[in-house]
């Protein structure tokens, strides 16, 4: 028994040397899991703060001219497109108080940086509920659009002399 009690005791002793002994398989790779975040900006819409058009002649049935610059900055680096709207007051004078009849508001083509695809209402009767004016589709990340919209006010025949004042909206959603 103190044979079989050696021998198992050897075997034993054997064995854990042996398995201390044998080299231990390295790993040749690793791999890491690496997340960030992108934050999405905003959607932003810059306008000429005022605009002047050229003058006309009492009894002239329309005045007609450039808005300035409209642009869309659009941050938010996703996969949906935006809508420019505009609306306008009626256009009075101080001379008597003949509002204009109609406004309309022709876009125009935008120029257009990124990927979207901006398409122009061709012409907008503009009131004071806004209407679509411009609008982008098929977005992919961050893109802009700038537009010089021709704005032309309709006046009735007995318009009196003087100068007109209103206000054009323009929003973006």
């Amino acid at each position: 028994m103190r044979r079989t009690s050696l021998l198992l005791a050897s075997a034993v002793v054997a064995t854990a040397t042996l398995a201390t002994a044998l080299p231990a398989s390295a790993a040749t790779t690793g791999t890491t899991t690496t997340t960030f975040v992108l934050n999405g900006g905003a959607l932003n819409l810059t306008v000429a703060p005022t605009a002047t058009i050229p003058s006309a002649f009492a009894g002239s049935s329309s005045v007609s001219g450039s808005l300035g610059t409209v642009s869309v900055a659009d941050l938010r680096g996703g996969l949906v497109g935006w809508t420019a709207s505009a609306s306008s007051t009626t256009f009075t004078t101080t001379a008597g108080d003949t509002p204009s009849s109609s406004v309309t508001y022709v876009p125009g083509l935008a120029s257009n940086t990124g990927i979207a695809v901006v398409l122009p209402v061709l012409t907008a009767t503009l009131t004071s509920t806004p209407v679509a004016v411009m609008s982008s589709t098929g977005v992919v990340g961050t893109n802009t659009a700038s537009w010089t919209p021709t704005l032309t006010v309709a006046l009735p025949s007995n318009a009196l002399a003087g100068t007109y004042t209103g206000t054009v909206t323009t929003s973006v959603a």
